[in-house]
């Protein structure tokens, strides 16, 4: 995996990319927004972007990228105000990290970001289109971009919990028997299927914060109850 390191402060930036090197990742590094663009070309695989640099403002570039490529990006500042955070993600960042920060926590963000990119794996949500939205009280599940938010803040799930949560979410107050939700992550694992479905739902529970929403049908599956449904 190759980084692209935005950063005009030569030893965060060296601290960096040894930190990725030391992970087995890959990173190339840009201390002006020209250099950053042009190392747009050999296509990262995500763009880690400090938005105080010497030629431009990083907000506009962060644009400029997302107007020429899908690249994830993740601004990388010390800036923490909250408008600083609403801009560079209306601008077309997909995460916001404050320095100072643990390497782990941002290879994990990493992570979040490409799983939501990542090819959908569950029949429910591969019918979806840009703006394909369920609302159930303070979660929101965005269908396309596979990402799920409570009371604005987004919640991480695995792949296969997604699948399960959007199934369930495209038949609101209907009961899917271990069958139907077990062909929501056949494809990315193959265990006990029972078994799993039971363990991905109580993770699901944990993460939603209101266990009563997936609701356990006896001898039969799990049902999600949305407001408003019977």
């Amino acid at each position: 995996m190759k980084f692209l390191v935005v950063e005009d402060n030569a030893r965060v930036s060296a601290a960096l990319r040894a930190a990725l090197n030391d992970q087995g990742l890959e990173a190339v590094c840009a201390d002006t927004g020209k250099a950053a663009i042009e190392l747009l070309d050999t296509n990262p695989d995500a763009v880690l972007l400090d938005v105080d640099l010497p030629d431009c403002d990083g907000f506009t570039l962060c644009s400029a990228m997302r107007a020429s490529s899908s690249v994830p990006i993740l601004v990388t500042t010390a800036r923490s105000d909250h408008a600083s955070r609403v801009r560079g993600l209306d601008l077309g960042a997909d995460d916001y990290l404050v320095k100072p920060y643990n390497l782990a926590e941002l290879l994990a963000r990493v992570r979040a970001v490409m799983r939501r990119r990542r090819p959908t794996t569950g029949s429910a949500a591969a019918d979806a289109v840009p703006g394909d939205l369920i609302l159930a009280g303070p979660v929101r599940i965005d269908l396309w971009e596979r990402v799920v938010m409570i009371n604005g803040f987004p919640v991480d799930l695995s792949d296969e919990e997604f699948s399960i949560l959007a199934a369930l979410a495209r038949r609101p107050g209907e009961t899917l028997d271990f069958e139907q939700l077990a062909e929501e992550i056949l494809r990315t694992k193959r265990m006990t299927l029972q078994e799993s479905i039971h363990r991905y739902i109580a993770s699901l529970r944990q993460r939603l914060g209101d266990p009563h929403q997936l609701e356990a049908v006896e001898g039969s599956g799990y049902r999600l109850t949305l407001a408003g449904t019977v």
